[in-house]
C-alpha cells in the first residue's frame, strides 16, 4: 500500500489535510480520527499534517510485519508485547528508509540512518492515541475492554523514547557568528556582483527577508506571514498577527505564526528599506496587488506575484548554505536562536534583573511568560557567563599559589 499525506485548500480558505492511498482515496478511520480528535481539539492544520506522517509511518509498519489493527480489533485482539516493541524499533526509521525504491521495506539492521528523539517520541504519541481511538471504536465492549485498551495505549506510550535535557542543550549551542551573519548580508546587499541571483528586485527581497529575521528573531511562519497592513511607518512598528486559514492567501501549505501576536519596533532604517522594496520593486510584479503578502514571488511562471511559500523560502536558505562552509549551518531557526543571545549580552550590559529579561524575551518572542521557552534560549548566553566565572576563579587560586612561593 503506498499512502500519502494529501493537503488542499477549502473554498472558505480553511485547510486540510488527509491520509490517501495510491488512488487518491482517503483512509476512513484516520479521516474519522482527523475529524473527531484532532479538529475537534481545534489543533493547527500543521499539528493534524504531522499526526497524518505519522498514522503513515504504522501503516508501513502494518504492512511490513503483515498485521491488520481493524480486523484484530474487532476479534478482540490487541498487540501484543514484542509487537509493540517492533513499533517501537520501527518508528525510529526515516520514511526513505521504510519504503525504498521498489517497493520493498527494509528491516532494521545495524547501524542504520534513524530519526530524532524528538520525532519518534511524536509518532509513538500519536500511534498510542490513535490506538486508543480505534480499538475504542471496533473491539467488541466487555466489562473490562475499555481498562485493557487504556493499558495497550499507555504501553505504546511507555515505549518512547526518553527526551532529557541534551534537545534543549543542542538548541542552545545552535549559534552563529556575528562576522558570518555580516558577511551574508554583504553578499545578499543589492548589487554585490557576488549576490546568487540577478534580478535588482529578487535581490532587495531576499536582503529584506535575511535582515528581518536576523533583527527580530521571528519564525519563518511569521515572516512569510507579514502584510504589509502589519506596519505602520509613523510609529516605526511591527505588529505580527495569527492568519490561520486566510482566505486571501492563494497557499494550500500556509505558513503560519505560532507564537502569540505582538508589536515589534523597528529602527527607521529598517522600515525605510521595507517601504522602499514595496514602493519601487514588490509592485512591478504582475499579481502582487491581488493580496496584500510582503513577499511575494518574482520568478516568472503561474505563482509569480504569489506570496513567498515554505518551500520557496527554504530554496532561498539552502542557496545560501551552499555559499561557502561557513555558512553551512545557517538556517533560519539558527537566526532566532543568534537574537536570543544578543538579546541576553544586551541584557547584561543594562544590568536588568533576570525576572525582566525573561517578561521583555517573552513579549518580544510571542511565548507565555509561564512557558520555560526563555529560559531555554538562553542556555548558551548562561553556560558562558558559566564559563567565564570558573575560569576566573582558576586564575585567581593560580595567582594566590604563585604570590605563596
Amino acid at each position: 500500500m503506498q499512502l500519502s499525506v494529501r493537503r488542499f485548500r477549502g473554498e472558505s480558505g480553511e485547510r486540510f489535510s488527509i491520509l490517501v492511498d495510491e488512488s487518491g482515496m482517503p483512509l476512513y478511520y484516520p479521516a474519522l480520527y482527523v475529524t473527531a480528535e484532532l479538529r475537534g481539539a481545534s489543533l493547527s492544520i500543521n499539528t493534524i499534517n504531522s499526526a497524518l506522517s505519522a498514522l503513515k509511518a504504522m501503516y508501513i509498519w502494518q504492512d511490513y510485519y503483515g498485521l491488520d489493527l481493524e480486523s484484530r480489533f474487532k476479534r478482540s485482539e490487541l498487540l501484543l508485547a514484542h509487537e509493540i516493541h517492533s513499533l517501537r524499533d520501527f518508528m525510529q526509521k526515516p520514511f526513505e528508509s521504510m519504503v525504498p525504491q521498489g517497493g520493498n521495506v527494509v528491516a532494521l539492521k545495524g547501524r542504520k540512518k534513524k530519526v530524532s528523539k524528538d520525532n519518534q517520541y511524536n509518532r509513538m504519541s500519536v500511534i498510542a492515541s490513535y490506538v486508543g481511538f480505534l480499538a475504542g471504536r471496533l473491539h467488541p465492549m466487555t466489562a473490562t475492554s475499555a481498562k485493557e485498551i487504556a493499558a495497550l495505549a499507555a504501553q505504546i506510550k511507555a515505549n518512547r523514547p526518553r527526551i532529557g535535557d541534551k534537545s534543549d542543550a543542542d538548541r542552545s549551542d545552535s549559534h552563529l557568528d556575528d562576522d558570518i551573519l555580516d558577511l551574508v548580508e554583504e553578499i545578499l546587499k543589492p548589487g554585490n556582483e557576488s549576490n546568487p541571483v540577478a534580478d535588482i528586485g529578487l535581490q532587495f527581497r531576499n536582503a529584506l527577508m535575511f535582515t528581518i529575521l536576523r533583527l527580530t528573531g521571528m519564525r519563518r511562519g511569521e515572516l512569510l506571514n507579514l502584510k504589509i497592513e502589519d506596519f505602520d511607518f509613523s510609529k516605526n512598528t511591527l505588529r505580527i498577527v495569527r492568519r490561520a486559514d486566510s482566505d486571501g492567501d492563494p497557499r494550500t501549505y500556509q505558513p503560519l505564526a505560532k507564537t502569540r501576536e505582538r508589536s515589534f519596533p523597528l529602527i527607521p532604517e529598517l522600515m525605510e528599506r521595507i517601504h522602499d522594496y514595496v514602493s519601487r520593486h514588490r509592485g512591478k510584479v504582475p499579481g502582487a496587488r491581488k493580496h496584500g503578502y510582503l513577499f511575494v514571488v518574482h520568478k516568472p511562471g503561474k505563482t509569480q506575484g504569489w506570496p513567498v511559500s515554505n518551500s520557496g523560502f527554504g530554496k532561498f536558505i539552502e542557496k545560501l548554505s551552499g555559499l561557502a562552509d561557513e555558512f553551512a549551518g545557517l538556517h533560519a531557526h539558527a537566526l532566532r536562536h543568534h537574537w536570543n543571545y544578543v538579546f541576553s549580552k544586551s541584557c547584561d550590559d543594562k544590568n536588568w534583573t533576570p525576572e525582566k529579561e525573561q517578561k521583555l524575551r517573552s513579549y518580544l518572542m510571542g511565548w507565555s511568560e509561564t512557558s520555560g521557552t526563555a529560559n531555554t534560549y538562553n542556555k548558551r548566553h548562561i553556560k558562558e557567563a558559566a564559563s567565564k566565572a570558573a575560569m576566573g576563579l582558576q586564575e585567581k587560586h593560580l595567582r594566590k599559589s604563585s604570590d605563596d612561593r
